[in-house]
């Protein structure tokens, strides 16, 4: 074979395959005692070899080559070595070290987009923190193999590079790297701008990765505990959309034995008024009389209320407006709570679910909770009061009331305005001209009694209000104090959701909050907290959407008389006063939380309508609602006569349980599976690229072999005083390039680094060839420095010897 000249396969030279030697740790070389293999057999022997030793170097194992080296006795010294190899086989081996972390980064996305429930308990998550750290740190290698691939790119076609960027691989994991001076020498640099910017760009997505993937893969590769969806199916409740939510009620529609406390049931919109008196009670208990006689009051939440089959949440609330022009009502209150008949079937559904779980296959069984949930075209009452104090002089006092302007109306109400009633802050309100404060101390009670007298209010004064009530004080003199209360009531679009135990087949407390809120409210995002986080909010029309009309005998049934006490139920609240507070205080609470319920209990006699899709289970040798087929949510699990529910009124219930598994719900794992799908795509652009021209490397990627070349160099006057250090940006701006050279009176090559410029004749000239070994001593006596004399060779054509010599000062 001629002599530098290499096919694509590691070989032996007839001479070395004639006689295999090695060196032993003394520096003596004995023949090796057993027969010889034939030439092809010792050249296949030496190509596997070869691949066994790449892959264990690509993979960070050399000391493996060095052990297996001396356990056989060979290959002890140093022997020319192959830049750059031009053979897809060892391209694909020196890929091998992307193939992990590539694999499992990819499978952490896969698995996350997909979404994949565990279970409920999970043991040992603590270990996949150290499988994280693992991970980041093959990720991080990986990185550094494709920048140091791109730097051997640059320097196998014989061009230059900024000093600095020659160990940016090694360099990956200090962020400060960014700002050092050899990355500004890199930018700054005087190569070409699309090299520069392709360096660049390399470098600092590989430094970005390096810094990002580790935690990335930590998110993405422990399971996180959330819901994950465990079937849905709709129901239906047999009663028109209408008449659930109505718009307009009076006291037609009503029983007769509401109008008494004691025959209240859960039909009468008073029912359960007692939850309020016990707000009221725990609101004074909260906060020790010390605490008191600010403007704020302390309060619950919530308090519970009792429908046929579920537990809800009748919360009341303080509502203060952001930016609220001056004469709106500062202390607002506003009330909600989720509708009976609606929770009721809730709860039935989620008890149904909890028994059909017991008798599936489904991983679900052993969950600590679950949660069935309405999302849409589900509504629940909301109620807004305003309250303002104000005199009625005598029996003589002729002058028509005035209601306030509730928070959430109109600016344009403003101008409607003709009275300031006296508080605290400037309160506007709107004459009712129908009715005169004479007129009111006719209100049937006793004097010695708070009293109640509601107020149909006209739709062209008072636009978006529901109903007007006045509150008599109790009093023994003539003059008499009242309250005037504007309340705005509708149905407002709300998700409502039910916690329940399928281990106990037990349903919890329903909760609510408003369905898509910055669909709804353009404003939404200006406090979204607020609002979101809520469920509390008014700013008609906008929420709630469907407005709703009352008429004051339907209000009536809302104060019914207590037999037992002798009183009615506005009397008892009111004289639950808030402590430290304005009577007006407690009046907003009391009329918004009645309200609130009251409206809850249209519809409550409707029920849950369908048959029931069941499966037999031979552990209690009964039929029960079929878990698979519900936990599947392909169809519905109830079965209604399509002519019979036309008009009734369908909702759909999505189950999901709690429990560890993967999924990209919220921005973090959103973010950290961008972060790893760039890593893939960059490995995946450098393994193609490998693979599609077959030149591979591995030298140079670390301190020592770069430090062993630069030994080997030519010293070079552009590096003059840096033996102590650098600190001037033009060094890390330097171009270096590595090339061949040839010893005077040697015919091997070896590699050098050539800094500053050299003719584009001499790097393309001696530039490294593939397959080609190198590894000879240059002679350094009397040479000039590394690319102050770089010759290429005679312009008239004559043969190109890539040598250096001060003597001739050929080239540049």
């Amino acid at each position: 074979m001629e002599k530098g000249k290499f096919d694509d396969k590691p070989h032996f030279e007839e001479a070395e395959i004639a006689s295999i030697q090695w060196t032993s740790s003394w520096g003596s070389t004995r023949s090796v005692d057993k027969p010889l293999p034939s030439a092809p057999s010792a050249t296949r022997v030496q190509s596997c070899f070869a691949y066994v030793r790449a892959t264990l170097r690509s993979l960070g194992l050399n000391v493996i080559v060095y052990v297996l080296q001396h356990f056989l006795g060979v290959g002890l010294d140093e022997i020319p070595k192959k830049a750059f190899h031009r053979d897809r086989v060892m391209a694909l081996v020196r890929s091998l070290v992307h193939v992990l972390p590539f694999t499992v980064a990819m499978g952490e996305v896969i698995i996350n987009w997909r979404g994949y429930y565990i279970g409920a308990n999970i043991d040992g998550l603590s270990y996949l923190q150290f499988v994280a750290k693992l991970h980041e740190m093959a990720m991080q290698s990986s990185l550094a193999v494709i920048v140091f691939g791109y730097v051997r790119h640059v320097l196998f076609n014989g061009d230059a590079l900024p000093i600095g960027a020659l160990l940016s691989g090694l360099q990956l994991t200090q962020v400060s790297y960014l700002w050092s001076m050899e990355l500004w020498g890199v930018a700054s640099s005087k190569i070409p701008l699309r090299r520069r910017l392709a360096l660049i760009t390399v470098i600092v997505i590989a430094v970005l990765l390096a810094s990002t993937v580790g935690p990335s893969s930590a998110i993405l590769l422990i399971p996180n505990l959330s819901y994950w969806s465990a079937g849905s199916t709709h129901i239906w409740l047999n009663i028109t959309a209408v008449d659930l939510w109505p718009s307009r009620l009076d006291g037609s529609m009503l029983p007769s034995y509401c109008s008494l406390a004691p025959n209240v049931s859960n039909t009468c919109p008073a029912s359960e008024w007692h939850s309020i008196s016990d707000f009221l009670s725990l609101a004074n208990g909260i906060l020790p009389p010390s605490f008191l006689g600010g403007l704020f009051t302390a309060s619950p939440y919530f308090v519970q209320l009792t429908g046929q089959g579920s537990l809800r949440q009748l919360i009341i609330q303080h509502h203060i407006y952001d930016n609220q022009l001056e004469g709106y009502d500062q202390w607002a209150v506003l009330a909600t709570t989720q509708h009976g008949a609606v929770a009721d079937a809730l709860s039935a559904t989620s008890s149904l679910w909890a028994l059909g779980l017991q008798g599936s296959k489904s991983p679900f069984f052993d969950q600590r909770e679950s949660v069935q949930s309405i999302i849409a075209d589900n509504y629940q009452p909301y109620t807004l009061a305003s309250c303002g104090p104000d005199l009625i002089e005598g029996e003589m006092d002729d002058r028509p009331v005035a209601f306030p302007i509730p928070p959430g109306s109109s600016p344009e109400m403003l101008s409607k305005a003709n009275i300031t009633l006296d508080t605290m802050l400037p309160m506007f309100a709107i004459e009712y001209p129908g009715l005169s404060r004479s007129e009111i101390l006719s209100t049937a009670g006793s004097k010695s009694d708070y009293r109640i007298r509601w107020v149909e209010l006209p739709e062209d004064l008072f636009n978006g209000s529901s109903i007007g009530a006045v509150i008599l004080q109790p009093t023994a003199n003539e003059t008499q104090g009242i309250f005037l209360c504007n309340i705005a009531a509708g149905w407002g679009s709300s998700s409502m959701n039910m916690s329940s135990s399928p281990a106990a087949s037990g349903t919890g407390l329903a909760s609510s909050s408003i369905y898509d809120p910055t669909s709804i409210l353009p404003h939404a995002k200006d406090y979204s907290r607020r609002i979101a986080e809520s469920v509390l909010t008014f700013d008609f029309p906008l929420f709630p959407q469907r407005k709703i009309d009352i008429t004051a005998d339907w209000a009536e049934y809302l104060n019914p008389r207590i037999p037992s006490l002798n009183t009615t139920v506005i009397n008892a609240l009111m004289r639950k006063n808030l402590k430290d507070q304005d009577d007006s205080t407690s009046a907003n609470m009391i009329l918004a939380g009645l309200l609130a319920n009251g409206l809850s209990r249209t519809g409550f006699t409707s029920q849950l309508q369908g048959e029931i899709r069941t499966a037999f289970n031979p552990e209690i040798n009964a039929s029960i609602p079929d878990g698979n087929y519900w936990l599947s949510g392909n169809k519905d699990v109830f079965t209604v006569d399509p002519v019979a529910s036309k008009d009734w009124v369908q909702l759909r219930v999505d189950s999901s349980v709690e429990g560890y598994g993967f999924g990209l719900d919220g921005i973090a794992p959103k973010l950290t599976a961008a972060v790893l799908l760039l890593y893939c795509a960059l490995v995946m652009v450098h393994v193609v690229y490998t693979l599609t021209s077959g030149v591979s490397s591995t030298s140079w990627d670390s301190i020592t072999e770069m430090m062993a070349l630069a030994v080997n160099s030519n010293p070079t006057k552009h590096l003059r005083n840096t033996c102590a250090g650098v600190a001037q940006m033009a060094i890390f701006q330097l171009p270096v390039r590595i090339l061949t050279n040839k010893d005077m009176g040697e015919d091997d090559d070896h590699l050098e680094l050539v800094f500053g410029g050299v003719e584009e004749l001499v790097s393309r000239r001696c530039r490294i060839q593939e397959n080609r070994e190198y590894g000879t001593m240059p002679r350094f006596g009397g040479r000039g420095g590394g690319g102050d004399d770089y010759e290429s060779g005679l312009s008239d054509g004559t043969d190109l010897s890539c040598r250096q010599r001060r003597s001739n000062g050929i080239g540049k």
